[in-house]
């Protein structure tokens, strides 16, 4: 008999962190289905890829809609008739002072960030649970652990999943379903064009800012030893990042607001 191909659903999956956990765990063998409201991504990201459609399926949809959720789940469903493996990747991440914060960004940052990872979570949970078996992996942030300026909405909603994941995994351990949750550190993806890369980040102890593949390679390890269907509690995952100096964050996010107006 042929092996059990796992299947995997990972959200914001056409770029950044989202595109190299795709990237990875097809390389583990996986069946993968993205999705990315970026339709321009989505199609980039399917050209980059070695593996055809029949192994990566990327698709475009808005996961923080019941509709664009349901695509989602209903497609890794429809394609390889299993779900193993759900990644909550997509999110918005606004820069804005609490007191000049846009009730539309702010409102927009939970939609995505929050409604689509409980969306997500809500409807793979049925496929899971008559598997009697599954993991699901928030990437949260360290953002929701600790705060700096002009982040509130961020860190916010990346608080709410951390709690999210607490409770995913007390309800759904019993089915045997594991629920994890990754906090990264700072992370740099592509730079904008004319900004330049701090060398020595001084609020990184370890000297660098993380890269996607660090977050990919994060919980991979769990995945290849199964160790994940053991943790049927909260683990959350960081990478240190300092943020005790008011003067630098205030500095980063001024100099981002005005690349932001430009």
């Amino acid at each position: 008999m042929a092996e059990l191909k796992r299947a995997a659903v990972v959200t914001g999956g056409a770029a950044g962190i989202g595109l190299e956990i795709v990237r990875h765990l097809a390389g583990e063998g996986m069946c993968v289905v993205a999705i990315d409201r970026d339709s321009d991504a989505c199609a980039r990201a399917q050209r980059t890829l070695v593996m055809g459609e029949d192994r990566v399926r990327i698709i475009t949809g808005d996961i923080g809609t019941l509709d664009g959720a349901r695509k989602a789940i209903e497609t890794s469903i429809d394609m390889y008739g299993r779900l193993d493996l759900l990644c909550n990747n997509a999110a918005v991440h606004p820069l804005e002072f609490v007191e000049e914060h846009a009730l539309e960004t702010w409102s927009e940052t939970f939609r995505v960030n929050v409604d689509g990872t409980m969306l997500c979570s809500q409807l793979a949970l049925p496929h899971m649970k008559r598997q009697k078996s599954g993991a699901i992996v928030n990437i949260g942030s360290i953002s929701g652990l600790m705060p700096y300026a002009g982040g509130s909405a961020y860190a916010a909603s990346k608080a709410a999943i951390i709690m999210l994941t607490k409770v995913l995994a007390l309800e759904a351990g019993p089915h045997g379903v594991t629920v994890n949750c990754i906090c990264p550190g700072s992370i740099r993806h592509q730079l904008s064009p004319g900004e330049q890369i701090e060398e020595i980040p001084t609020h990184i102890p370890i000297g660098r800012y993380g890269k996607p593949t660090d977050v990919a390679h994060g919980f991979l390890p769990g995945l290849r030893s199964r160790e994940l269907r053991y943790r049927i509690c909260y683990r959350a995952r960081w990478w240190c990042d300092c943020r005790s100096e008011p003067s630098f964050v205030t500095t980063a996010l001024r100099r981002q607001m005005s690349h932001r107006s430009e």
